[in-house]
């Protein structure tokens, strides 16, 4: 299954039918995707069957064609984010931008505190679970920011290891950058957060260990 912002891993067929379905937002019934593919119904419902099985297209209501009803297929909110974006170059240009203007310190206090209202909403959510309950949902939570995260254990605390950063060209340069992360996590998961390695610096992947309370 493709995940949101790759559609190079969908077949050149399903990822065809997305781009049709991107250009005609209102839907289109499956006689229209056949004629726009130029494929056969057959196909094109076997298509459609794993692309709504994944969430990237969902039904319609039914609408007259030619005198007889058929179902319209629209792309959904997650087949869209399939496309590509660049609002991350615009993201990290406003961060440099911002870190180089405001100077160290009062950059350091913009960063912690975007970070941290980043990790608010999921903070609240997991309040009443413990640190261990809380250490899956906010690996899946810095999965959708863009991050290779995985969650492993020393001893009793866990650790999230990232292997890849959204700002990993930015944090060389500007490594308190690395204050999102941290104020996030922090945030998120009611603990202190240790940065154990960073990719900034040479680390083969960046490494929070959550320490405890805050």
């Amino acid at each position: 299954m493709a995940d949101a912002g790759d559609l190079q891993g969908l077949g050149e067929t399903q990822a065809a039918l997305l781009r049709l379905l991107l250009r005609n937002k209102e839907g289109l019934t499956v006689d229209a995707i056949a004629e726009g593919l130029s494929i056969t119904r057959t196909a094109v419902n076997q298509h459609l069957t794993a692309l709504e099985r994944n969430g990237h297209v969902a039904r319609r209501d039914f609408v007259a064609t030619g005198g007889r009803p058929g179902r319209v297929f629209a792309i959904s909110e997650r087949g869209v984010a399939l496309f590509p974006k660049k609002y991350d170059l615009v993201s990290l240009k406003m961060l440099e931008t911002m870190i180089e203007s405001l100077g160290p310190l009062k950059a350091r206090r913009q960063l912690d505190r975007i970070g941290a209202e980043l990790g608010a909403e999921v903070g609240e959510t997991l309040s009443q679970k413990s640190l261990a309950q809380r250490a899956p949902a906010i690996t899946d939570l810095m999965q959708s920011f863009g991050f290779d995260a995985e969650l492993e254990k020393e001893g009793r605390e866990p650790v999230i290891r990232a292997y890849n950063c959204v700002y990993h060209a930015l944090a060389k340069s500007h490594p308190d950058v690395c204050a999102i992360d941290l104020a996030l996590l922090r945030e998120a998961s009611g603990a202190d957060v240790e940065h154990l390695a960073c990719m900034a610096t040479g680390a083969n992947a960046c490494q929070f260990k959550f320490t405890g309370k805050k």
